[in-house]
């Protein structure tokens, strides 16, 4: 576990950095950031003295079991009332360890540690019970401290249930009597009961051993448990151990972060997919009727697409018939020229329109506005049912004028592809199939050749010496008239049916295109996709903590049966 954390507190800096509108993320980020900050002081004090603060109630014999194991009266004691009223720290020479007011005593005995005794936990005082806290908060390490008469108190509870699972706790009954019946089962009973898992438990009689060793008399039988606890202290709590300690701190805390998260944030994943699922038919519907109504417009008048096929031909028009038919275009399509050359001519008239159809020079956002007053009040309705649906999975208020913007210009850019990549290509196709050589050729042989008949007959004519009256060349005139006409009726007309089918093809475009989804509410599913990324990285996180916990009960093991075979 160690070897990830920093890569997990990376991921957890992450989430504290989440300023998005998800209320249930967002009113956790003061907590993450307070566990983040301790849990990064943890990762740094890994190689630091193992620090230990001795809890209990007045009269249980803290300072007593300090001074025995120090071996000198370094805490005043007594056995009816409070003596300790600031946090004495015994730390070893060279050390400097909590603020400048707790008293300190430099010794030896125990060169690994520092241990704090602190006042008493059932104070009434709270400046007592707020320097308890601060020594709690500092430690790695709890040794609560009981008497047969004073080991269930709710005050030392109190003070102690918010760090379940994040130190390492130990049990010490101080005043051990062969005559008087163990409280162990009953204490360690209490203590699974409000969810603490000891990790080792301890009988002693610290006035005994306090007594011997400042007489300098040889350890005794009656002193229990005492030569044990001061093996442990001193030969147990290796630096290994004591880094194992530490992670075991740091990875209680990082479960208990985690398993709040998940509480708050992270069960309500299935809320956050099922609004998802709501807001993609939001935004389904909402596309959907705009790409109606911009096929109303733009889609669904022929003449505008006539004109784009009529340009492009007259672009590439040849040889004779197309000749005339590109006279004819130019005249039927001088209004729309003329309303495209006139600026003041308002930009939603048909002929603004045409121009900027399917043109590589005219900007497209600049001469057709879909933004029209009915695709607003669309957007707007589908918003409002959206922002309930929001409302409810926990989201604030967001403005629908920013996402309505973004819907805009995304349908202007998609609109804008479709008509000049794909639409136009085929308008262009088109217009290169029907003046092409063959087409031209095929077109103009009639007219072609019956004039290089008629010029037959007048050569003929005039060399066999007859004059030719004029109504032959009415006649003449007439029938070319005709050819031509009913040729310009047939390209004519086969130009609109190449412009209806470029323009259903386009119409079939723009529905794939627009109803592909992802283009409306786009700061909606914004917030909705990085509150769902958070609420799975934190299951993630989960996870990935649940399978590195094999180290966990090595460190953290409420093995306390194995002691009690030596009480």
């Amino acid at each position: 576990m160690s070897s990830n954390l920093s890569s997990i507190l990376a991921r957890l800096d992450e989430l504290a950095a989440y300023d998005g509108p998800w209320r249930p993320l967002r009113d956790e980020i003061p907590l993450l950031r307070t566990r983040l900050h301790e849990l990064r002081e943890r990762e740094m004090r890994l190689d630091d003295l193992l620090v230990v603060a001795l809890v209990g109630g007045s009269g249980v014999g803290k300072s007593t079991f300090l001074n025995a194991l120090a071996g000198d009266q370094l805490a005043a004691t007594s056995e009816y009332r409070p003596c300790t009223s600031v946090p004495c720290v015994y730390q070893p020479p060279g050390a400097a360890f909590g603020p400048a007011e707790w008293n300190r005593v430099y010794g030896s005995a125990l060169e690994n540690l520092v241990i704090i005794d602190t006042p008493d936990s059932d104070t009434i005082a709270r400046h007592h019970r707020d320097m308890v806290v601060a020594a709690l908060t500092q430690c790695d390490l709890i040794m609560i401290c009981g008497s047969p008469e004073k080991y269930l108190d709710e005050a030392t509870w109190s003070l102690l249930r918010p760090l379940r699972e994040e130190r390492t706790l130990v049990c010490v009954e101080t005043k051990a009597d062969t005559e008087a019946e163990s409280i162990r089962e009953h204490w360690l009973a209490r203590l699974h009961e409000q969810g603490f898992a000891p990790r080792e438990y301890f009988r002693v009689t610290a006035r005994r051993t306090l007594d011997r060793k400042l007489t300098g008399r040889l350890a005794g039988h009656d002193e229990f448990d005492f030569p044990r606890l001061e093996a442990y202290l001193r030969h147990e709590l290796s630096t290994e151990q004591v880094r194992r300690i530490k992670r075991s701190n740091a990875f209680g805390l990082l479960a208990k972060t985690l398993a709040t998260l998940h509480e708050r944030v992270g069960a309500r994943a299935e809320n956050l997919e099922a609004l998802g699922i709501h807001l993609s038919e939001c935004d389904k519907k909402a596309t959907k009727e705009t790409c109606a109504r911009i096929g109303s417009r733009l889609f669904a008048e022929p003449h505008l697409w006539n004109f784009a096929l009529g340009r492009e031909v007259s672009l590439r028009a040849k040889g004779v018939v197309w000749t005339a038919y590109r006279v004819l275009e130019a005249l039927r399509t001088l209004p729309a020229r003329m309303a495209g050359m006139l600026r003041w001519i308002p930009r939603e008239s048909a002929g603004r329109q045409a121009v900027a159809l399917l043109s590589e020079q005219s900007l497209l956002t600049d001469d057709v506005d879909i933004v029209t007053p009915d695709v607003r009040d669309c957007y707007g309705q589908y918003h409002s049912e959206l922002a309930v649906h929001l409302a409810r999975a926990g989201f604030a208020h967001v403005n629908p004028d920013a996402g309505f913007n973004a819907f805009a210009e995304n349908v202007r850019h998609r609109l804008a592809v479709l008509l000049r990549g794909p639409a136009r290509d085929r308008i262009v196709a088109r217009a290169r199939l029907l003046t092409s050589w063959p087409a031209t050729l095929l077109v103009d042989a009639l007219p072609v050749a019956f004039v290089a008949y008629a010029g037959y007959r007048i050569v003929n004519f005039y060399f066999a010496g007859i004059t030719l009256t004029g109504d032959y060349f009415l006649h003449a005139g007439t029938v070319l008239a005709i050819l031509l006409g009913v040729e310009l009726l047939v390209l004519s007309t086969l130009s609109r049916f190449f412009a209806w089918s470029a323009r259903a093809r386009a119409t079939r475009d723009l529905r794939t295109s627009l109803l592909a989804g992802g283009i409306a509410f786009a700061p909606e599913r914004k917030a909705l996709q990085d509150a769902l990324a958070a609420a799975q990285a934190i299951e993630s996180l989960r996870g990935e903590l649940a399978a590195g916990k094999t180290e966990a009960p090595e460190a953290r093991a409420a093995a306390v049966d194995q002691p009690a075979t030596r009480v």
